[in-house]
């Protein structure tokens, strides 16, 4: 029912949707898109089906990974496709191959750099994933290719969007329009690194837009301006995190940029209940001014808690020097006496 309201002031706070490309079969029985709980819940109990047990997932992002995760540890054989050379797009080549090494060891096949055809069945039921390199038998098929902004509703031209759709907000989430704003993952953000807008779809992002967008609204003067894109992930027995650019994304910003990466142990070796973990870190920084731009760590456990002390160097624009020499606690059970985040800082100074 169509309706008018007046307002004082209006937040769209629309969200996302997920991405479905196109494919041909994408209406079979079957094929499920994840995004909501309730869609998990839904694929849960298909996967819980005796019937089901090659599942096809389309899509190698955070969601990607998750899923395959979990139709792994149900026994089930994952089967992930990936349009891409890599999974888990905004990481450094490094860490994407040892994640694909990671899921390999526990049974999940990949299928990166091809691209789904389409999505054949039989009785009006998914039966096999078609691409350019091959044909798969499959009993399900979940689509987690991601999300695109939910704003296609917004037909204002005083409504200016980014290239993907979002709504494009100034750092206090104020639209074009007077009185209008925007925030979560329908909505722009300035990203700190880059100094350009940005979307960054993640809930931590999201949730303190949606603070400021109340204070703003309220006559509060704020100011959204540190969004650095930290995330972590686990999968299976790796432990990943990221913060800022990648040595990539650097170079596509055009930084002129310098790297660092080192191998350390997460806590003393003499300490072995359990033993210490082997922990990789890479750091991007500013070659002339030594400023950290970006940060990426894996390990099989201890390690992706760590990236929010390289968050909080990247935030603060500290150089390598002075984060090789932060007043970090140690204790032998925890930590090592020069923490990989030291170890890393001060091999690139």
């Amino acid at each position: 029912e169509e309706f008018v309201q007046s307002y004082d002031k209006l937040l769209i706070a629309a969200g996302s949707r997920p991405i479905v490309p196109p494919v041909e079969g994408r209406e079979l029985q079957g094929v499920y898109v994840l995004k909501t709980i309730p869609e998990a819940e839904t694929i849960k109990a298909a996967l819980l089906k005796d019937e089901a047990k090659r599942i096809a997932i389309i899509g190698g992002g955070f969601i990607g990974m998750e899923m395959a995760e979990a139709v792994t540890l149900r026994g089930r054989k994952a089967l992930l496709f990936e349009s891409m050379p890599h999974v888990m797009g905004g990481y450094d080549e490094l860490f994407q191959e040892a994640l694909e090494d990671n899921l390999r060891k526990h049974g999940v096949e990949l299928h990166l750099g091809e691209t789904v055809s389409r999505i054949e069945g039989e009785g009006g039921v998914a039966r096999r994933i078609v691409t350019p390199l091959g044909s798969y038998d499959v009993d399900m098929v979940v689509f987690a290719i991601g999300v695109r902004p939910n704003t296609d509703m917004f037909t204002d031209p005083r409504l200016k969007k980014f290239k993907n759709g979002a709504i494009i907000v100034t750092d206090a989430m104020e639209t074009d329009i007077p009185d209008v704003y925007a925030a979560g993952d329908c909505a722009t953000l300035y990203n700190a690194v880059t100094g350009k807008l940005d979307y960054i779809a993640l809930g931590t992002t999201a949730n303190k837009q949606g603070r400021l967008a109340a204070d703003a609204m309220l006559g509060e003067e704020v100011h959204f301006n540190r969004t650095i894109g930290t995330s972590i992930l686990r999968v299976m027995d790796l432990e990943m995190g990221k913060t800022g650019v990648s040595e990539r994304e650097a170079k596509e910003c055009g930084f002129d940029y310098g790297t660092a990466t080192v191998q350390s142990i997460s806590h003393s070796p003499y300490y072995t209940c359990p033993p210490p973990y082997l922990l990789t870190a890479k750091i991007v920084y500013d070659k002339k001014t030594k400023v950290i731009l970006g940060a990426q760590i894996m390990g099989e456990r201890e390690a992706a808690m760590r990236i929010n002390i390289f968050a909080c160097a990247v935030d603060r624009k500290m150089t390598t020097e002075e984060l090789g020499m932060l007043d970090m606690a140690y204790s032998p059970s925890v930590t090592y006496i020069w923490d990989i985040v030291h170890v890393v800082a001060n091999a690139a100074k």
